[in-house]
């Protein structure tokens, strides 16, 4: 099953599918909601909930492959050697243990250029005490 397109309630660009999926999961269970003690409507209850159910696992499975994305790759044997190495020389040769490399992510993924420029031109005019 796919990702319904839902359009968000400005009509501006869609959900993600994750949210889509826990969307329409929710929305099955909230119509069976006043049914689910109507004996005559036993069948189409179950069938309703089975949707929402697998919704649920859609989303979840959506869900796992985005957080698996995210997750950073293993460094390299290289780079911990690098990283080793360049901790050697600026501890000047002192013990030391490293026990930990990982892979960091950008603090900010989108950077205004123009505002960079601007900040260093603002504080390159301050005089300098």
């Amino acid at each position: 099953m796919t990702a319904p397109a839902v359009s968000t309630a400005a009509g501006e660009g869609l959900l993600d599918p994750c949210t889509a999926h826990l969307g329409h999961a929710l929305a099955l269970i909230q119509r069976v909601l006043p049914r689910l003690e109507d004996v005559g409507a036993a069948d189409q209850v179950d069938r309703v909930l089975e949707r929402a159910s697998a919704e649920v696992q859609e989303a979840r499975a959506v869900h796992r492959q985005r957080m698996a994305a995210l997750r950073p790759a293993p460094v390299e044997s290289e780079v911990l050697a690098l990283v080793a190495a360049a901790v050697a020389v600026a501890l000047e040769g002192a013990t030391h243990r490293v026990l930990e490399v990982r892979r960091s992510t950008p603090v900010v993924t989108w950077v205004n250029a123009w505002a960079i420029e601007g900040r260093f031109q603002h504080y390159s005019s301050h005089k300098v005490r």
